[in-house]
């Protein structure tokens, strides 16, 4: 008598359940439907109450995450450890992963806790990590047109962009990339290194070309094997020097120094830093009355100039456009 009581027990249950499940509500799959007024037939009844019981039986251990593992069914995945998350898989289960530290991260997992970091002592947490653009290329930055190059190699690497320009056999040869100039106002803090051993002149730098011919440049410059200054020099072509608006004093500038060319719609100035962050004018103009006129600051130059030297190697370390 107890054993049919408990069936007719699990009968009503199934009947009920299966009766009112609607649409919205329901979260487990049913083999049959059964309408109010059908004669109730144990065996749908029966199969109906054993797909809820599975479905509604959780998967995996205790501490499991649950998901739907198809035909009415619970999974289970874990239970997770110390920095575990789960990661999709296509067409599969969510799966138990540890995040992988990629180069200069740190990953450090805790009970209830991951914590993502920089590795001592890589770029993104040097001094200058705050003023320096991601690695340049010529893709980055636009440099993609060559002016004057000659036998002059572009190497692009872990460093930057790379100008090789051997010996020119004159006092004035300027090789260079460039690129169209950006919409007014704009400001291009480049930083810049050389690399050379010369007992006469050679420059490295920023600046604007006219696209035609004339020049207006912004060099870190050494003198007759001396210590580097920095000057504003107008060129009538990529060999003729045809003067300078600014020449510093012989302060032995360091190196990497960031130049920077500014144009705010009005007027086109040169300025250097030795910080990335601040930066001072040593020369600045009109554009109507500049040396390129009003509208010959089109095209944004990074340039090399040897004269006459050993060859000398110029590397863009950063560049940042705003």
């Amino acid at each position: 008598m107890r054993s049919n009581n408990q069936f007719a027990g699990a009968l009503i249950a199934a009947f009920l359940i299966s009766a009112g499940l609607n649409a919205a509500q329901a979260q487990c799959t049913l083999p049959y439907t059964l309408t109010n007024g059908q004669p109730p037939d144990a065996t749908k009844l029966m199969a109906n109450f054993n797909a809820l019981a599975g479905c509604l039986n959780p998967g995996g251990m205790a501490n499991s995450v649950q998901y739907n593992a198809g035909s009415g069914n619970l999974g289970g995945v874990g239970p997770l450890t110390n920095g575990q998350v789960l990661i999709g898989s296509t067409g599969n289960p969510p799966q138990a992963q540890t995040l992988t530290a990629g180069s200069g991260i740190t990953v450090t997992s805790g009970a209830g806790n991951i914590t993502v970091g920089a590795a001592g002592g890589m770029p993104s947490t040097g001094l200058y990590r705050q003023v320096t653009s991601a690695t340049p290329s010529s893709a980055s930055t636009g440099l993609s047109n060559w002016l004057n190059q000659g036998t002059s190699v572009l190497s692009e690497g872990a460093a930057g962009i790379s100008i090789s320009v051997p010996s020119s056999g004159s006092n004035a040869n300027i090789v260079g990339r460039f690129m169209p100039a950006p919409t007014p106002p704009y400001a291009i803090k480049a930083l810049m290194a050389a690399t050379r051993n010369s007992n006469n002149y050679s420059g490295v730098g920023i600046g604007w070309y006219d696209g035609v011919g004339k020049l207006h440049l912004l060099s870190y410059t050494i003198a007759n094997g001396g210590v580097p200054f920095l000057e504003v020099t107008k060129w009538s072509g990529v060999t003729v020097l045809a003067g300078s608006d600014f020449t510093s004093q012989l302060l032995a500038f360091s190196q990497p120094i960031w130049l920077q060319v500014q144009d705010d719609g009005t007027n086109v100035s040169f300025a250097y830093s030795q910080d990335g962050a601040n930066f001072l004018t040593l020369y600045s103009v009109a554009k109507s009355s500049g040396y390129l006129g009003a509208s010959g600051y089109s095209q944004v130059l990074f340039f090399v100039n040897p004269r006459g030297s050993s060859n000398t190697i110029a590397t863009v370390m950063s560049w940042q456009q705003g």
